[in-house]
This record gives structure tokens, C-alpha cells and sequence, in this order.
């Protein structure tokens, strides 16, 4: 295996909050190696004080596979550990509002 990062992309298209308790309702487009898939994904949202962490526990997300990830918002900022069967790792990045 390589150690370079390998290039990820995650465009957020919509969030809103969903009744059931910490669960937030995000349209996103996730491009990573061949996948390019846009869908809606019912993803926990928990807090550490005004800080929004995204907590996946074993998650299944069709067409893409079961997954668990913790990863902080800090600002413009984010950064979290994710697991995907055997393979996982770290992630951060940059978050950049979408050109109109």
C-alpha cells in the first residue's frame, strides 16, 4: 500500500436536522477512486460544546458500504479517523462554501 493520501471529495448539498434524536439529513455527493454517487444519508450528529462531530458506527450507505468515521468540524476545518471493512485511516481537509 501507498502512504500518500489518496483524494477524496465530499460536496454537501443540503443539510437539515430530522426529528430523531441526533440524526441529521445530508444530500452529498462523495467522489473517491471510481465512485461518484450524489444521495441522501440519515448521519448522527453529536456535540462537544458548539462543536459538531459526524459519528458513524458501522453505518451501511448504499451503493458505498458499511462505514465508521468520527470526524470533527472545526470552522473551515475538519479532521477524523475513518473505517471501512479492513482498510481505514485518518481524514481532514478544507470545508469551501460552493462556487455559485
Amino acid at each position: 500500500g501507498s502512504d500518500t493520501p489518496s483524494k477524496e471529495e465530499y460536496t454537501i448539498l443540503k443539510v437539515k436536522k430530522i426529528e430523531q434524536g441526533n440524526l441529521w439529513l445530508f444530500k452529498a455527493r462523495v467522489k473517491y477512486g471510481k465512485i461518484d454517487l450524489t444521495l441522501p444519508m440519515p448521519i448522527p450528529v453529536k456535540w462537544a460544546g458548539d462543536t459538531p462531530v459526524i459519528s458513524l458506527d458501522n453505518l451501511t450507505i448504499p451503493g458505498l458500504g458499511t462505514f465508521s468515521a468520527h470526524v470533527v468540524i472545526d470552522g473551515k476545518k475538519y479532521a477524523g479517523t475513518w473505517k471501512h471493512g479492513k482498510a481505514g485511516g485518518h481524514m481532514f481537509g478544507v470545508i469551501e462554501k460552493l462556487k455559485e
